[in-house]
């Protein structure tokens, strides 16, 4: 007796096939919705005049309306590379951009480590919004287009810690 395992085998195939087929179909209503990112800029004050990489955290706090199958909609962080530093205003400035990955409508949390301390704000995410999100260090918030670039007041100067922050580090004495 000859078996047709070659058969089978295709057999088997083919049934999975239309088995996947049949689930995924021609997709589903949100597949049509846009995927949103939004743009992270850092600028931050330069410490011991090295630049870094900055986590920059993004946590939902109130989702809004229906997401692509794609979009995000847990905590998570994006790493936004700086380089410089270049002087501005007479300060040692570090300053990167990146964008994040897909993130679903509503209103998230972005915050940073910067050289003065955490800088934080909440964001209405949206499609048709504005998906900038800048954090200049010394300046409370996140910005956007109303952002408001530092004036030479509230530069720091240079070797020094910008708004709030803690005194500089001294290096150790040999």
């Amino acid at each position: 007796m000859l078996k047709h395992s070659g058969l089978g085998a295709l057999g088997t195939a083919a049934l999975a096939a239309f088995t996947l087929a049949a689930c995924g179909g021609s997709g589903s209503a949100n597949d049509e919705l846009p995927l949103i990112r939004a743009t992270v800029s850092i600028k931050s004050v330069s410490q011991g005049g090295v630049c870094e990489t900055v986590p920059v955290r993004m946590t939902p706090k109130e989702l809004i309306g229906q997401a692509n199958k794609y979009a995000n909609n847990r905590m998570m962080v994006a790493e936004i590379v700086t380089t410089g530093p270049t002087d501005e205003n007479g300060a040692p400035m570090c300053n990167g951009s990146g964008q994040t990955l897909p993130l679903a409508p509503g209103n998230w949390e972005f915050s940073a480590p910067l050289a003065s301390g955490s800088a934080t704000c909440t964001r209405n995410i949206q499609a048709d919004g504005d998906l900038a999100i800048n954090f200049i260090d010394g300046v409370a918030g996140c910005g956007g287009l109303a952002a408001a670039a530092p004036t030479d007041a509230q530069m720091p100067a240079e070797g020094e810690v910008p708004a709030e922050g803690l005194a500089p580090v001294e290096p150790p004495a040999n």
